[in-house]
């Protein structure tokens, strides 16, 4: 049976790559990592226990994945405390992850009422807007985040999804031709030329940004990346135990490391990296998806499928979860089940010619030849120079002639 490559997860708040790594793009090198965005304290009131309480509730059952548990109580302490900005930010994740993007737009926008600057709630609303396909609204919103860790890598990948890129770039060329003593700039300019995979072009603005700031942690967890892309492991590795010599709490290349790792076929060993990447940040999606890719190569399946419905429940617009999900249920013959994962995936990323090809895997397993033939053809217009795709495609059309 054909067998699908897995994706790690690299910490870049997006990525990916055949694992899926963080890089926190940060658009200011002066910005720590793990700092957050300044907030307003919400007025005294008269039930501060009680919505505190609440808000405790719903942050041990967001951490479980219960996002609807967590919605049902911060409802609650949202109306005790309408002006509470802890509470209404996580309401918004919680409904976001439900996938109700207009009450998660609505609790953001409570925040922003109270703090206007908010900048990690800008990014948070830019994901609302990039859900429902609202482009100019999302880059609006992500560029009113910027500096921030995420809101510049979200703004790389909503013009990657659009095919614009080449935009971007000249954008921000322009941006460091101006001030080319700024280290943000270079890295910018790097993690669009590394979505682009020029990577020797990403290499050089990254040594440049590393010239300027020797201590830039993102930099090197992004130099990381790109050397992972390339197939230089050890490399990599060594770029993030240089980034943890600075900050051992940076929770995203303790990821990548794992990611690396596992690319190097050490999977238990990658498995300790991924666990404490989640105990440093209980929210990283992708430290749960990573987690179910090395089980899976371990053979350990319902370790697996947990793994990856917990990276779900946290963040059901991470990339490559549902290609991953899909792929363990169709290596089980579990087709029903890899069908639902794929077409789930397509609902929210209708592009992708990894989840087309999927899905036409599976119907053809199911023996349901034309929609099979179909979702080949789909995948091939989005990917041309798809082999595998090309090749299903034929094998399928010779087969309908029979």
């Amino acid at each position: 049976m054909f067998r699908f490559s897995v994706c790690l997860a690299a910490a870049a708040l997006c990525a990916c790559g055949v694992l899926c790594v963080n890089l926190p793009a940060s658009a200011d090198s002066s910005a720590p990592p793990g700092q957050t965005y300044p907030s307003v304290a919400s007025p005294a009131n008269a039930h501060p226990s009680a919505s505190a309480q609440l808000l405790a509730a719903a942050r041990a059952d967001a951490d479980k994945g219960d996002n609807e548990a967590a919605a049902q109580e911060l409802h609650r302490a949202a109306t005790l405390e309408p002006r509470n900005i802890e509470i209404q930010r996580l309401l918004g994740d919680v409904e976001y992850r439900l996938e109700h993007y207009q009450a998660a737009e609505a609790a953001y926008n409570a925040v922003l009422a109270v703090d206007p600057n908010n900048r990690d709630v800008w990014n948070r609303i830019g994901g609302v807007y990039s859900a429902e396909d609202r482009f100019d609204d999302a880059v609006s919103a992500f560029r009113k985040s910027l500096p921030s860790r995420e809101g510049f890598a979200n703004l790389v990948l909503l013009y990657s999804d659009e095919g614009r890129l080449g935009e971007l770039e000249a954008e921000y060329k322009l941006e460091e031709t101006r001030n080319p003593y700024e280290p943000s700039n270079h890295y910018n300019l790097a993690s669009i030329y590394k979505a682009e995979k020029k990577y020797d072009a990403a290499i050089a603005q990254l040594q440049y940004a590393l010239d300027r700031d020797a201590r830039y942690t993102d930099a090197y967890n992004l130099l990381g990346n790109v050397y992972g892309e390339e197939g230089r492991y050890d490399d990599a590795i060594n770029q993030y135990k240089t980034a943890l010599a600075i900050d051992s709490h940076y929770a995203f290349a303790w990821n990548n490391w794992g990611v690396e790792l596992v690319n190097e076929g050490q999977y238990d060993a990658g498995i300790e990296k991924f666990n404490h990447a989640v105990e440093l940040e209980p929210q990283l999606a992708l430290g749960y998806e990573n987690l179910g890719v090395a089980y899976d190569h371990l053979n350990q399946f319902t370790k697996a499928v947990e793994e990856f419905q917990r990276a779900i429940n946290l963040d059901p617009h991470e990339r490559n979860v549902y290609i991953n999900l899909g792929s363990l249920y169709y290596t089980h013959n579990q087709l029903n089940l890899a069908e639902a994962a794929f077409i789930k995936g397509l609902a929210l990323q209708p592009k992708s010619p990894r989840l087309h090809f999927g899905l036409g895997l599976t119907y053809e397993a199911q023996k349901k030849l034309p929609l099979a033939e179909d979702q080949f053809k789909i995948a091939l217009q989005e990917d041309p120079k798809d082999p595998e795709a090309a090749s299903e495609l034929a094998t399928i059309e010779s087969q309908v002639k029979r």
